[in-house]
């Protein structure tokens, strides 16, 4: 049994875990394992310049890679900067891992005023964490870790707290590095699966919603296969955005909460829905019917006002979604692929007629529902068309501001993961951070980033970042002086603003100051200029001042 410090216990058990990238934020207490990154070249150290951005960094890994993220902080003010980026990752449910640690054992707990104390630290993280743990000793490290993946690859993905005291990480012990252990899920029940071919080969007019955990299931070819065999239309949410690919006649994206046409002609005429993987989230379930009430923010529509199908039958890895905001007619707890899977079987084995072709009519849709956009938005629409147009297909995209809402509507994506987007947390920054990860997770992939200037400038420090590994990746300023969304709101509900109008530096200057190429075009020009960002050779700052136009 080999002897070493708590440090090199810890990044020996990651490298055992098939960790490679580790965004870390370096703080007193975390010295051995640093030195311990020094020993083991085939996983690299990633240091954006705060916490926050490490943790998003190591969100959207998670999202483009379906492995686990790995984060690093120091005791105190580093893992309370970490909390935000925690809670994006936790209402997405992605796997991530934020080591974090703490005073030394004999001072744990006090408040006696030791440097960077926190005290109860771990209390902090609970609400956004799916678990939390404290090490005692050193050998209990590589437990720790195996513990954290095992919980983190079974059921629900929820992100993970592992808090090491600064004399556990210099502690010498006899060490056993773990394996990986076998991750688990539960599998779909047969008379379950059984029944729910019944109903769908029963249905007249069948429709597929598909979630975030659909994404994590890898369950795209299953959907698409299962979408042409009973010729049912896919409505999906910001979580899977480009499970299936866009163009596909039978794949009608996340549009509906923008478009009556695809909620009274598709929605409300279904017979039967399959839901795989979602919580019907209060941003996924607002009507556009006009007699929805307003919400208590004064929205004029609130979530969980569509109205499903009489017969909806639920697919979920995580039983407390059931019934939570829609009552399932049948509900199967079950891993998303291994229930698609079965469902294909039993479907094929009833042998049922081909269906009559729906895609001509799902296509003449999505046309009226880009006419219905287009009354709505216009420049905006004709702007996301002529920036899908230089696009490569397989381009990842992280967005904020309100070209990044309607992007999430109206740019089509081609694969799973290609979207990142602050969906329930909504944390502010998230989209700049986000490409950053992205873009060291798959160097190989076109990576942009869309910012509104006031969430860029929540994390605008990581321009460092991207100069330092030279990142050759476009970020995309739209600048309009402000929280103009909030600010519309304020004048639509107050008739005056406060706090939503914002000083801003010369974007331009300052990109040019950390070695981007730098250039401020307008929205005709951003096109061609996209295209020339994505081909070259370096970082690239573009800003286009955009009016703010409150949509209908």
């Amino acid at each position: 049994m080999p002897q070493m410090n708590g440090g090199k216990a810890l990044i020996e058990a990651l490298h055992a875990h098939d960790v490679d990238t580790v965004f870390g934020v370096l703080g007193s207490t975390l010295f051995t394992p640093y030195d311990a990154l020094c020993d083991r070249p085939d996983i690299r150290l990633i240091t954006p310049r705060g916490e926050d951005g490490a943790v998003h960094m190591a969100d959207a890994y998670a999202r483009v890679t379906g492995k686990v993220g790995v984060a690093m902080v120091t005791v105190g003010a580093g893992a309370a900067a970490s909390l935000s980026a925690m809670g994006e990752a936790y209402a997405e449910s992605w796997p991530l891992l934020n080591i974090v640690t703490q005073v030394p054992t004999p001072y744990l707990d006090q408040d006696k005023g030791v440097y960077h104390e926190s005290p109860r630290q771990l209390e902090m993280f609970k609400s956004v964490s799916g678990w939390t743990h404290r090490v005692t000793h050193a050998a209990e490290i590589p437990g720790a870790i195996q513990e954290a993946f095992h919980r983190m690859r079974s059921g629900r993905p929820r992100p993970a707290v592992l808090e090491i005291p600064a004399d556990i990480l210099n502690a010498t012990d006899d060490i056993t590095i773990l394996p990986p252990s076998t991750p688990t899920a539960p599998t779909a029940d047969a008379a379950q699966i059984a029944q729910a071919a019944e109903l769908l080969a029963a249905a007249k007019k069948p429709l597929l919603w598909v979630g975030g955990g659909g994404v994590k299931a890898g369950v795209g070819p299953e959907l698409q296969e299962l979408a042409e065999l009973l010729q049912a239309p896919i409505l999906a949410t910001n979580g899977s955005k480009g499970i299936v690919r866009e163009d596909q006649p039978l794949m009608l994206g996340n549009i509906l909460t923008m478009s009556s046409t695809i909620e009274e002609r598709v929605l409300e005429t279904s017979d039967v829905m399959l839901a795989i993987g979602t919580r019907f989230s209060e941003r996924a379930t607002r009507t556009r019917r006009k007699d929805a009430e307003s919400d208590v923010t004064g929205r004029s529509a609130k979530g969980w006002t569509i109205r499903m199908p009489k017969t909806l039958i639920h697919i979920d890895i995580d039983t407390g979604e059931f019934g939570k905001n829609y009552t399932p007619s049948l509900a199967i707890h079950s891993d998303a692929r291994d229930a698609l899977k079965k469902l294909l079987a039993a479907l094929r084995a009833r042998k049922m007629p081909p269906r009559p072709s729906r895609e001509a009519e799902m296509l003449g849709l999505k046309q009226e529902m880009r006419k219905e956009l287009q009354e709505r938005v216009p420049d905006e629409l004709k702007l996301i068309d002529s920036i899908r147009s230089v696009l490569p297909r397989d381009a990842i995209v992280s967005a904020q501001s309100i070209m990044g809402h309607w992007a999430r509507y109206a740019l089509e994506m081609y694969q799973p993961s290609s979207f990142l987007f602050a969906n329930t947390f909504g944390s502010m920054g998230f989209a700049f951070h986000a490409a950053i990860g992205a873009k060291i997770a798959c160097p190989e992939r076109p990576v942009v980033a869309f910012c509104g200037d006031g969430g860029f400038m929540f994390g605008c420090g990581e321009m460092a970042t991207i100069a330092h590994y030279k990142l050759n990746m476009p970020v995309v300023v739209f600048n309009n002086g402000g929280y103009k969304i909030l600010n519309n709101t304020q004048k639509r509900r107050f008739g005056r603003t406060i706090g939503t109008e914002l000083t801003n530096p010369d974007f331009v200057k300052f990109g040019e100051s950390f070695g981007f190429r730098s250039l401020r075009v307008g929205t005709q020009e951003l096109a061609p200029a996209l295209k020339e960002a994505l081909a070259a050779n370096q970082p690239t700052l573009i800003e286009v001042p955009i009016e703010f136009k409150p949509y209908r």
